[in-house]
């Protein structure tokens, strides 16, 4: 541990305040989601994404798109291809990284993207400088040398969005950013990490911290001032299986008992942490289990109520008095991992405001109706900056309050909930997990399917109607020589009876 400590101090020395991949996220529990600035273009025109471990597409609206009829209204102007001098559009046999383009539209490599709850994306890919985060453009702006020569933006393909539907059009960010393990393979180009990794040589690795509101993230490597200086860490294996990051969940504990065992946890498809996706869904046996665990014997207990399907206790605080004191009724869940690594979630971290009674918070846990898998939203991901290292494949997690601030360690939890109390409630949409994580492709291989055996059915009956017609084309020319034999008959006759 101690030399772990001077490897970080040593590291954290020869930085900078910030690194020069480390971007502020924006967006809450209430949001629905957390988002991140890139500036693509030359000059640079900000966009905001969701970022979302579950997809491996990075796409926003452009110029092309119609924001009355095709687009939504969101935080940022629509990318214009026209301001920027850089951009480049791939066609059909166009190859980025180990990708090449899967789909041809109008001589364009295009995409088309359809989610479980009904959203849709469809557009054509383009190619551009992208820098990534506020810092980034920060050091691009600034006259110090030192920093402005940091400053290299990469290049990266991006969708230009030419339509989006439900809740891709309602949402206040532009559109998402794809930080599946899929990206840069032969099914999806690479990503704004594959990027830096190829082109700036850093490694190829991201983190992600998530607070109760905002957060932050790093590409490249940790952002170790942002770790107190006493931080463990705990290094897993992922598994890529079906392109997501799924981790291996041997048990859940409370107090030393066990009360969901691996078989639960790891049947179906197992279990997986979804940037994406804003609660924790898991099958019924799971979710009913961990919601039914809370028994509480005191007096003073929580009164509990369910809001759409969400399990909530409403705080009143002259029976409750601080909300340290309200939290303190509720258990910590300890998921077992590998390498006796015990994820702590406490209630500080999973207790979540209900979006229409102000006083209420929740247990953040429904049920999944899809196939068996248990999904590891945004609340489960809260105040651990979660490191995804593509290269060896590992998670790596350590305690953070994963403050957009930088080196603010002395919130309490009176200060998180109050600021969370008086944070603006700017929709109440929730954002689920796709039902096959493989989603765009299965849609493709729907649609493909549905347009080939619409194909051949209409070829059958354009058989069939020729082969009719040809048949009545051939039984005509039968017939007239019968009529002429008739004729020929008659005439014969005709003939005999003259003689």
């Amino acid at each position: 541990m101690f030399f772990i400590y001077i490897i970080q101090l040593l590291y954290v020395l020869g930085q900078d305040e910030d690194p020069i991949h480390t971007s502020i996220l924006y967006g809450s529990s209430d949001l629905g989601y957390y988002y991140v600035n890139i500036y693509v273009g030359n000059p640079p025109q900000k966009q905001s994404l969701i970022i979302d471990t579950g997809s491996s597409i990075t796409a926003f609206p452009c110029d092309a798109c119609d924001q009355k009829t095709q687009c939504g209204i969101h935080l940022d102007q629509f990318y214009s291809r026209n301001e920027s001098s850089t951009y480049e559009e791939l066609n059909c046999k166009s190859q980025f990284g180990e990708c090449t383009c899967l789909r041809c539209l109008s001589n364009l490599c295009g995409f088309s993207i359809s989610y479980s709850e009904g959203s849709h994306l469809e557009g054509f890919y383009l190619n551009d400088n992208v820098i990534f985060g506020d810092l980034l453009m920060e050091a691009k702006n600034s006259l110090d040398e030192s920093i402005s020569r940091k400053d290299t933006s990469v290049r990266s393909v991006f969708g230009c969005t030419t339509r989006e539907t439900n809740l891709f059009k309602t949402q206040l960010a532009n559109g998402i950013m794809g930080l599946s393990p899929k990206t840069n393979t032969s099914f999806a180009f690479p990503n704004i990490v594959d990027d830096i990794h190829q082109q700036h040589g850093m490694k190829l690795f991201f983190a992600i911290c998530i607070g109760r509101i905002d957060g932050y993230m790093t590409i490249g490597e940790y952002d170790y001032s942002r770790h107190q200086h006493n931080s463990a860490y705990y290094t897993i294996k992922y598994q890529p299986q079906n392109h997501v990051y799924g981790v291996k969940i041997s048990q859940i504990r409370v107090n030393n008992k066990t009360i969901l065992a691996g078989a639960d946890l790891q049947s179906g498809r197992g279990s997986f942490i979804d940037s994406g996706a804003t609660l924790v869904n898991a099958h019924s046996d799971v979710s009913k289990a961990l919601i039914n665990f809370f028994v509480c014997n005191s007096p003073n207990c929580p009164e509990k109520q369910f809001q759409d399907g969400l399990a909530c206790y409403t705080y009143n605080k002259t029976l409750h008095g601080t909300f340290e004191q309200f939290i303190s009724f509720f258990p910590t869940y300890q998921f077992q991992m590998e390498n006796n690594f015990l994820f702590d979630w406490t209630p500080n971290d999973y207790l979540t405001k209900d979006i229409f009674i102000h006083d209420a918070y929740c247990l953040p846990v429904v049920d999944y109706y899809g196939d068996t898998r248990m999904v590891l939203g945004q609340v489960w991901m809260r105040n651990w900056d979660i490191g995804f290292d593509k290269e060896s494949q590992t998670l790596t997690f350590v305690k953070s309050n994963c403050s957009s601030d930088n080196l603010k360690h002395n919130f309490t939890t009176d200060d998180w909930f109050k600021n969370e109390l008086n944070y603006s409630i700017l929709t109440v949409k929730q954002r689920y997990p796709p039902k096959n994580v493989d989603q765009e492709f299965l849609y493709e291989a729907i649609k493909i399917f549905i347009v080939v055996i619409t194909s051949i059915i209409i070829i059958l009956i354009i058989v069939y109607i020729r082969k009719r017609k040809l048949n009545k084309k051939i039984k005509k020319p039968q017939k007239l020589p019968e009529l002429e034999d008739e004729s020929q008959k008659n005439v014969e006759q005709k003939v005999v009876v003259v003689r």
